[in-house]
């Protein structure tokens, strides 16, 4: 405990440094009911920190100039040449000062108050110099902390029986010294596991690696009670709170705390720079040691602490925490919260990543597809003119025909031309609807829509070409109106694709199943036929635009090859679904379903 002048003159380094207030109040009140209980005037408890210095952190005493050494703190082996010399009785080791030396004394001179006392030549009398202390091990045998007593209010020595007799008297008292340690540092943890839990938690809502260096300087800054926090992403950005802050404004300076952050990775601790000194990282030079040190004083600082940030074996950059003074000493529970922080903002900045990269695909994907939607509507506007002329001149050469009798070659001619130009008609009316469906711009125009209308509508009109067949067609279909929220259109289209389908792909003789019903909160449309059936290697692209079929009899069949991926997409446009059920050779089953409507209004047929 230093003299009274150096009391007076040296401000301790971290006033008010270990544990929150409410923990240094409870040992305050342990150390007063300590040196009551024990009849001496001083008891003061010291505590080890994480770092390996010993710090008063309560100082029971009417002294006011003694109650200032509070958040003094000295090395852990500085009493150890004293303590050394004195003999253990019970739970206490009494120094008397007659065997302490001239250089153990000098060991200690810094750290220790020579109190004011009469003098006496009585040889039990209390020293001034004498030390009375009691070690306190956790369940490990790891220092936890000294207590001091001084003063005894006999003025005299305590007698080995008086010793013993204390012991059992304070030994319960003595352990709550460590419970109350413990139980600090536990709560310390469990504030800075909270804190980086928060982070995470919060990051995961967002989106961009911006924001979630943002997020995470100003959450950290808090939780680890920083006068400056910053995350350096290495290769790509440097974020700190307060914004505007400078963490290490040299260059180099920089790259050599980025290698030392890339060692303490994989050794997973942090490297700490302390004022005098830079600990957890040996190989870093003594030049990039130095600057650190000058850099806390130029900027004012007591601590800078550098945590690692990865996954796995990958550093990807670094946390910088500095503070100022006030606050208390960087702890090991701060070290391992720190590093779990590492690792949470490492998986963090890689979902960020991720997701950047997912977020630039889609919008990659969505000018692709707006692209292709624009070709596709410009082509088919494009063709129709053309398609038009070709179609009309075929007319005219019909009617030339039933004038002069063309031969019969220019006859077939004329009707390739006729097939081709009605196919070309076909194709560009599926590409307009495809364009049209596929338009993320073209805004669905709901109404409520009665299905049933619809489905008898579609089977009444295609009741000819399958009767041209032979195929019988049947609709199931309740009585009462099924109604949904759409556009009637859209909705005729997807019906008629898919009877068209199954009579178009079904052979003579056959039956398509057209039905109809509701199962919950959702309408059921299925269309069946005994027709080619779909293999599981075609299933798989039944839905791709200008998709038809690997199976050389359904080729032969007339189609674009977009009449499913229309239908799908105006099912999907509807906030409804499509499944397919087949096998090749035992005919197909379509299935579509829809959200059912809600309460009844106007209905659209």
């Amino acid at each position: 405990m230093v003299s009274d002048e150096q009391v007076h003159t040296h401000a301790p380094p971290h006033q008010g440094g270990w544990g929150e207030p409410a923990a240094r109040g409870k040992l305050w009140r342990i150390a007063n009911d300590l040196r009551r209980r024990a009849g001496f005037g001083i008891c003061a408890i010291e505590v080890r920190r994480s770092d390996d210095q010993m710090e008063f952190v309560a100082i029971a005493t009417d002294d006011p100039a003694a109650r200032e050494l509070e958040g003094q703190s000295s090395p852990l082996d500085a009493m150890y040449p004293v303590i050394d010399l004195g003999e253990v009785i019970g739970l206490f080791t009494f120094i008397p000062h007659e065997v302490v030396t001239a250089e153990a004394h000098a060991s200690i001179e810094p750290y220790v108050v020579t109190p004011d006392l009469p003098h006496s030549d009585d040889p039990d009398a209390w020293h001034p110099q004498d030390m009375m202390v009691a070690r306190l091990d956790d369940a490990s045998n790891r220092l936890r902390a000294f207590v001091y007593f001084d003063i005894p209010r006999s003025l005299r020595r305590p007698s080995n029986d008086e010793l013993v007799q204390l012991s059992d008297d304070l030994d319960v008292t003595l352990q709550s010294v460590i419970t109350t340690i413990e139980r600090e540092e536990y709560a310390a943890g469990v504030r800075f596991a909270t804190g980086a839990r928060l982070v995470v938690r919060s990051a995961d809502s967002r989106h961009g690696l911006p924001d979630l260096l943002r997020l995470a300087c100003e959450e950290l800054q808090q939780s680890f009670r920083a006068t400056v926090l910053a995350v350096d992403v290495f290769g790509e950005m440097l974020a700190m709170h307060p914004p505007g802050a400078v963490t290490m404004e040299d260059p180099p300076l920089l790259e050599a705390v980025e290698d030392a952050a890339r060692r303490c990775w994989a050794r997973q601790r942090v490297l700490l720079v302390d004022g005098s000194r830079v600990w957890g990282d040996d190989e870093l030079d003594a030049s990039s040691r130095g600057d650190l040190v000058e850099l806390l004083s130029y900027r004012d600082w007591v601590e800078l602490v550098v945590v690692p940030i990865g996954a796995g074996d990958e550093v990807l950059g670094m946390l910088a925490i500095a503070r100022g003074d006030g606050i208390a000493a960087w702890s090991d529970d701060e070290s391992s919260a720190a590093l779990d922080v590492g690792h949470d903002l490492g998986r963090a900045i890689l979902n960020a990543r991720a997701s950047e990269r997912e977020r630039q695909a889609a919008e990659e994907l969505r000018r692709v597809d707006y692209y292709r939607t624009g070709l596709i509507a410009t082509l088919a506007h494009e063709l129709k003119n053309p398609i038009g002329v070709v179609a009309g001149h075929a007319e005219m050469l019909s009617m030339l025909d039933e004038e002069q009798n063309l031969p019969p070659e220019a006859l077939r001619s004329l009707e390739a031309i006729t097939r081709g130009a009605d196919r070309l008609a076909i194709l560009v009316d599926d590409l307009t609807t495809l364009s049209k469906v596929g338009d993320p711009a073209h805004e669905l125009e709901a109404a409520r829509v009665d299905l049933v209308c619809l489905a008898m509508s579609v089977v009444d009109q295609s009741a000819l070409a399958a009767g041209q067949r032979g195929i019988k067609l049947v609709c199931n279909a309740p009585p009462d109106p099924v109604v949904v929220l759409g556009d009637a259109t859209s909705l005729t289209s997807v019906i008629t694709n898919l009877v068209t389908n199954a009579i178009s792909y079904s052979d003579d003789g056959g039956s398509v199943r057209l039905s109809l019903w509701c199962r919950d909160d959702q309408v059921v449309l299925e269309c069946t036929d005994e027709g080619l059936g779909i293999s599981g290697e075609d299933l798989t692209q039944l839905f791709t635009e200008f998709f038809r079929s690997t199976n050389r009899e359904a080729l032969v069949r007339p189609g674009t090859g977009l009449g499913l991926t229309i239908t799908r997409r105006i099912v999907e446009r509807h906030g409804g679904r499509i499944e397919v059920e087949s096998e090749l050779g035992s005919g197909s089953t379509f299935r579509v379903c829809l959200p059912l409507a809600a309460a009844p209004e106007a209905v659209v047929t």
